[in-house]
């Protein structure tokens, strides 16, 4: 049989295992429940609730009340144990004391804080202009001040939000994917050569055809996978009326897609490589750390998208490094308009990482396949490998 054969052999293999495994369709569910259910969470968050606090005042503190206005919804209390018992029931948030004291359960909300306050100050202030004998009916238009009113530049920033949230949703959600699936492929190198089941298979097949087949297998049922999870995941995002524009659903699902694909083959082959190197499967976890490591490099772009910051040099950087922009390209491709050509070079670096691994792996995993006891150090897989 000729190599692309053999190859071929190895490949329908894996893919047969991965497609009649349980943990596979249980890890796909587990996955798109996930999804659906933060879209879900997202759309009940957003349209669920007044959002005002609840606030209890005292005595005279009840001025507070106009001063609030809608920011929070006041009840008024006897005295101060009463409404310090109203806050530890849970009833109000907080509560406004004789001698412009707060009590709160434990800790005072920023915006709640800062809305008592700014009313607080607001009565102090009517106070002393009654004092210096303004009338009370021109105290509120003397206090009333307009708000900087804020204009949105972009008309799409409500879109933009949305792609972005999903697209760092979805990366994450895949992070955890590859480093689950990655764990597996890494534990069953490392089974197949602890239990010699991999010398029977060199007999037929070199090194590097079981590498290949590997890498070629388990990107066919991620990519299986994957159609699962965009399918019922994007149904689930229209359903849930997250996108406003379907069309955006679809294309930042398939955005993913295209940039998971490359990653999961860069990353499930390093997982192969560090599972050869092991003689146990007892020590699987002392040689992947390093691949978990740069996997985890990979969510400080999507981190720094979602919360704005794409002027970053590092969000930058971060979608142009193979093993990193996988999961930063996209987002940032949700987030703002990217040149044609950082996109070609950012897949290019992508494609050429893989062949070049794929090279220098296979001369390690060939390497690390057949030496026994213990951890196999890289250097000494390689010279194994020459031999």
């Amino acid at each position: 049989m000729g190599n692309a054969a053999l190859i071929k052999v190895v490949a329908a293999r894996e893919i047969t295992q991965q497609m009649r495994s349980k943990a596979f369709w249980v890890s796909v569910a587990v996955t798109a429940l996930m999804l659906a259910l933060s879209f879900g969470a997202t759309t009940l968050f957003q349209g669920g609730g007044d959002g005002r606090s609840k606030v209890g005042v005292v005595g005279k503190q009840a001025a507070l009340t106009p001063a609030l206005g809608d920011r929070a919804e006041v009840s008024r209390y006897e005295n101060d144990e009463t409404a310090r018992q109203a806050v530890r029931d849970g009833e109000i948030d907080a509560a406004v004391l004789a001698g412009d004291r707060i009590a709160v359960l434990r800790e005072l909300p920023e915006d709640l804080g800062r809305a008592l306050q700014e009313a607080h100050r607001a009565v102090g202030q009517a106070g002393q202009l009654a004092g210096h004998g303004v009338p009370a009916k021109d105290v509120p238009g003397l206090l009333t001040v307009e708000p900087l009113k804020v204009s949105t530049l972009d008309p799409d920033a409500d879109r933009v939000q949305q792609r972005t949230i999903a697209a760092g949703t979805g990366v994450f959600l895949l992070f955890m994917l590859m480093l689950v699936s990655g764990l597996a492929v890494a534990q069953g190198v490392a089974e197949e050569k602890a239990s010699r089941i991999v010398e029977v298979l060199l007999a037929k097949v070199r090194p590097w055809h079981l590498l290949a087949g590997k890498i070629t297998g388990l990107g066919a049922a991620a990519l299986v996978q994957m159609l699962v999870l965009a399918t019922a995941t994007l149904s689930a995002a229209i359903g849930f009326g997250v996108f406003e524009t379907p069309s955006d659903a679809l294309g930042t699902g398939a955005n993913l897609l295209l940039w998971f694909i490359p990653g999961y083959l860069l990353f499930i082959t390093l997982y192969a490589v560090a599972g050869s190197l092991v003689s146990r499967p007892e020590d699987v976890n002392h040689v992947v750390g390093p691949v978990n490591a740069l996997q985890m490099v990979g969510l400080i772009g999507p981190v720094l998208a979602v919360s704005g910051s794409t002027d970053s040099a590092t969000l930058r950087i971060l979608s142009m490094v193979p093993g990193t922009s996988w999961a930063s390209m996209p987002v940032r491709m949700a987030y703002e308009d990217v040149a044609w050509w950082e996109i070609g070079a950012a897949f290019g670096l992508m494609a050429l990482a893989i062949a070049v691994l794929i090279r220098v792996g296979s001369r390690i995993y060939t390497g690390g396949l057949l030496q026994y006891g213990g951890i196999v150090k890289v250097k000494d897989a390689l010279a194994g490998a020459r031999q």
